[in-house]
């Protein structure tokens, strides 16, 4: 319950301990210390920082604190090994969205309080709240998988709903370029049949012509030959006609 009353502490009611500008007292638990440097360091924030209260603390990258800062302060990458200490410590997890802890003595721009931080005694008590904590880690691991999982789910069904969509597309396109060919090709097909049609037709016509021309040259040449050879009969008797008048004029004179 004390955690939950945090954000009510001033520095008069914390002077139940040790006091605003005494001296430090030996004592600090290396554990604590590190943890403290840790929250302090501004170059962290990102990973670790403290609470906008001063009172608590939060880790927001757990990866990165495990794999980077562990290993420079601890020696080791062990997640659940850091939160175990935090509980032989008496810190107490705030709530269960973020990776919050806080202790009464733990607090922002005030390292001295850090030698009221006691290591409790090993006992049932302590049993039990390691095992609580590492549960809820282990739950908060397992839901932080899970909506990883769950992220990269989502994001390659996307992208396979992207491709989806792509080929949709693109068999649409193609279903419309080879409508729009077969058309092009129906519509070549009957000019050609029109200009195969019109050929003919024009050819058959010069044929028909050329036909009648000759039959109306050969025409004209057989009645001109008729003609001359009628004129020439009328010619002769005609001549012999005149010649017979006068013969029979002379005669009569006689």
């Amino acid at each position: 319950m004390a955690m939950n009353n945090m954000n009510q502490f001033s520095s008069g009611e914390i002077g139940h301990g040790v006091r605003d500008g005494a001296k430090r007292e030996p004592g600090i638990a290396p554990f604590v210390t590190k943890t403290y440097d840790m929250v302090e360091d501004p170059n962290t924030n990102s990973i670790i920082c403290w609470s906008s209260s001063g009172t608590s603390f939060i880790i927001w990258d757990h990866n990165r604190f495990s794999f980077e800062l562990l290993p420079k302060y601890f020696k080791h990458t062990n997640m659940s090994s850091f939160v175990y200490q935090l509980n032989n410590y008496g810190f107490k997890k705030i709530g269960l969205q973020k990776w919050e802890y806080g202790h009464y003595w733990f607090q922002a721009g005030k390292k001295h309080l850090l030698c009221n931080i006691k290591r409790r005694m090993k006992n049932l008590n302590a049993h039990r709240d390691f095992n609580q904590e590492t549960y809820f880690y282990g739950v908060e691991e397992e839901m932080r998988s899970q909506r990883d999982l769950n992220v990269t789910l989502k994001s390659e069904f996307d992208k396979l709903k992207e491709r989806q969509d792509d080929m949709v597309k693109g068999i649409a396109s193609l279903k419309e370029y080879l409508e729009k060919s077969e058309a092009e090709s129906r519509k070549f097909l009957c000019f050609l049949a029109k200009a195969v049609k019109q050929v003919v037709a024009t050819k058959r016509d010069v044929e028909v012509r050329d036909v009648i021309t000759s039959k109306r040259r050969a025409e004209d040449v057989t009645g001109s030959s008729k003609s001359s050879e009628k004129k020439k009969k009328m010619t002769d008797f005609s001549a012999i006609k005149r010649v017979h008048d006068i013969v029979q004029i002379e005669g009569g004179n006689v």
